[in-house]
């Protein structure tokens, strides 16, 4: 809104024109005045025009705000509400996916045509997040305009294309595969690193619930394995044990009795070992799994030694998560009801199990035409 007054001089009457801006990165009102019209129609003239500036985001431009102070001003807010694992996560999405393209443009002058293309690059990377990470994005360009630096979201008219996924078909073993896995791991890993592996491939645990159990945890005698907690990364890397992803990540799950052996086979090895270190595993809190130092294992330690073990195995790499994978793929070979095995991976939702963590290995491709023909047999 702009306002018109009339003020007077030695040279004579003249008007005066206050416009509102909109707000600065602090959230002050920017009010900018203009003087010296000498009819109060020239005034309002250029009071019109002024408005239609401010209005199109190009008055504002001179102020040069950045998209990155707009997100340090939206991030401040908006990481209030959530867990320090999040406020993590967000962080590295801007760092590494958002900021590296319109970090320092100045927030007024940012086209449709170059979040486009951001957008492409991210797509032509396979990132299948990509959606996520525009959303983070519209929310910038939203928190600009109710600080009223724009009046468009950009956007909003981006153009997705399909992102083309990375095939998720290797990140899997076949039973000889996991089979000599597991037989060289033995050979070449600290064994505690061997039976993690082993709990991963025979159970279908996320890595970082593995990796925060404790052997109060584990009931020996029914071979129960309590599930409530993971290992999360927060702000600068720290790792720390949170509540599981979700509420139906919250499950007893039970595992064979030689992978039951092998813990029991650790843990009196672990105490042992710790106890010549000057620890005391007799506690309630005791990790299964723990570093030099009895504490957290952090999350790149797997991913270290599966790469070394499948290299020397002969075998392609999966990730830690690929054993889940696996053990999905597996127990459904093996005739594992999808409903058994919903609960076993805590998953809320049959259709994320049967979807997303099983695979149809050469296997079973070649025994599909013996099935159809045991049942069609003519």
């Amino acid at each position: 809104m702009a306002s018109i007054s009339k003020y007077r001089t030695k040279k004579g009457d003249f008007y005066r024109i206050q416009i509102y801006a909109g707000k600065d990165i602090n959230g002050k009102r920017i009010v900018k005045t203009f003087r010296g019209f000498k009819t109060k129609r020239e005034a309002k003239l250029a009071a019109d025009k002024f408005s239609a500036k401010i209005a199109s985001g190009n008055f504002l431009a001179k102020n040069n705000i950045t998209f990155l102070q707009v997100y340090e001003t939206w991030f401040e807010t908006y990481s209030i509400q959530l867990k320090e694992s999040s406020i993590s996560f967000i962080q590295l999405v801007f760092k590494n996916h958002i900021l590296p393209w319109l970090g320092d443009a100045p927030i007024q002058k940012i086209t449709v045509s170059q979040c486009q293309k951001m957008v492409n690059e991210w797509i032509k990377k396979g990132l299948i997040s990509s959606k996520k990470f525009a959303l983070y994005t519209s929310k910038i360009f939203e928190m600009a305009i109710s600080l009223e630096y724009i009046t468009k979201n950009p956007m909003k008219k981006v153009v997705f294309t399909k992102v083309k996924k990375k095939s998720q078909n290797q990140n899997f073993y076949t039973r000889d595969e996991l089979q000599k896995f597991l037989i060289s791991a033995k050979k070449r890993c600290p064994f505690q690193i061997y039976v993690l592996f082993r709990l991963l491939a025979f159970s279908g645990l996320r890595k970082g619930e593995a990796l925060v159990l404790t052997w109060n945890d584990i009931d020996f005698s029914s071979g129960k394995i309590k599930i409530y907690k993971t290992l999360s990364r927060g702000i600068k890397s720290r790792v720390f044990i949170s509540s599981t992803k979700t509420e139906s990540s919250k499950r007893n799950i039970y595992v064979d009795r030689k992978t039951l052996d092998l813990l029991k086979e650790w843990k009196l090895m672990q105490r042992k070992k710790f106890f010549e270190l000057g620890f005391n595993t007799n506690t309630s809190k005791q990790l299964v799994f723990s570093n030099a130092k009895n504490s957290l294992l952090i999350h790149s330690t797997p991913n270290w030694w599966v790469k070394k073990v499948a290299k020397e195995a002969g075998i392609h790499e999966i990730t830690p998560h690929g054993f889940r994978h696996t053990y999905a793929t597996l127990a459904i070979q093996g005739g594992m009801n999808p409903k058994e095995l919903q609960v076993q991976l805590g998953h809320a939702d049959i259709r994320t199990t049967l979807q997303v963590y099983t695979s149809v290995t050469e296997e079973q491709k070649m025994s599909i035409p013996e099935k159809f023909t045991s049942l069609v047999n003519f």
